[in-house]
């Protein structure tokens, strides 16, 4: 274990518990909200099963696009405690960078973290790279040289020099900022800890809570038969029906 480990695991673990408190609350949106931020339609093209498939498939895609972006801010917050730990990172008061940390008596490494590999289309890898040379500009005239990286939290573990600046992917990213090889298992070992002990059961119990709530609605039966037309009336917002009144 890295000496520096016992400083900045419980750092970790509140930016993890931080995710799953966040994730909590948003399953605790009521179903009726739920259903009606999501496409009836498209979940009758998807969905042939009975009631219990459909309010898991609707739960997933109401919580998926959300936790990816939760989860790929906490991550990026993990990265920095630890490159502040194992490296005497800072926060970066460069626009574009996240992490900064010395790397030589005249040369400093600078990180702009992003969660994933495709985070980016061409203009925002094109400001990237603006950034890494605005960064570079403002270090020469203190002397420092820039060693810019484009830092990528998971993936297959790659190093490759895109010209401007290194781009270092998954387990080598997490070697760079912490100097060690098994961070990256560290991490995984939190995150499992906090999914087991703080998530664990959460999206069945909510689906049950679904399932409870169209079977009172009367948009499924005790066999779990879902009557679609019913859905769509119940899924449908109420400014919608109030257009179409208002229409007639």
């Amino acid at each position: 274990m890295p000496p520096w480990w016992s400083q900045a695991a419980p750092h970790i673990h509140e930016e993890i518990n931080s995710f799953t408190a966040k994730v909590r609350r948003k399953v605790d949106t009521p179903p009726e909200e739920i259903l009606r931020r999501k496409n009836p339609f498209l979940f009758r093209a998807r969905v042939t099963g009975d009631v219990y498939d459909l309010c898991s498939a609707v739960l997933n895609a109401f919580l998926s696009s959300s936790e990816e972006t939760m989860f790929g801010n906490t991550i990026e917050r993990v990265a920095f405690i630890i490159a502040a730990h194992a490296r005497n990172g800072q926060k970066s008061g460069i626009a574009g960078i996240d992490i900064e940390y010395p790397t030589g008596s005249l040369e400093r490494t600078i990180i702009s973290v992003k969660s994933g590999p495709s985070w980016g289309n061409s203009s925002q890898i094109a400001r990237l790279r603006q950034h890494f040379n605005q960064a570079g500009i403002i270090l020469r005239q203190g002397g420092i040289a820039a060693r810019p990286i484009e830092g990528i939290t998971y993936g297959p573990s790659t190093v490759v020099d895109r010209g401007t600046h290194l781009r270092i992917v998954g387990q080598a990213f997490w070697r760079e900022i912490s100097n060690w090889d098994n961070t990256h298992q560290l991490v995984l070992s939190i995150i499992g800890d906090h999914a087991a002990n703080g998530l664990a059961g959460l999206r069945d119990t909510t689906t049950e809570r679904m399932v409870d709530y169209l079977t009172d609605q009367g948009v499924a039966n005790a066999s779990g038969n879902i009557d679609w037309p019913s859905l769509c009336e119940l899924a449908m917002p109420t400014s919608v029906h109030k257009s179409q009144h208002e229409l007639l």
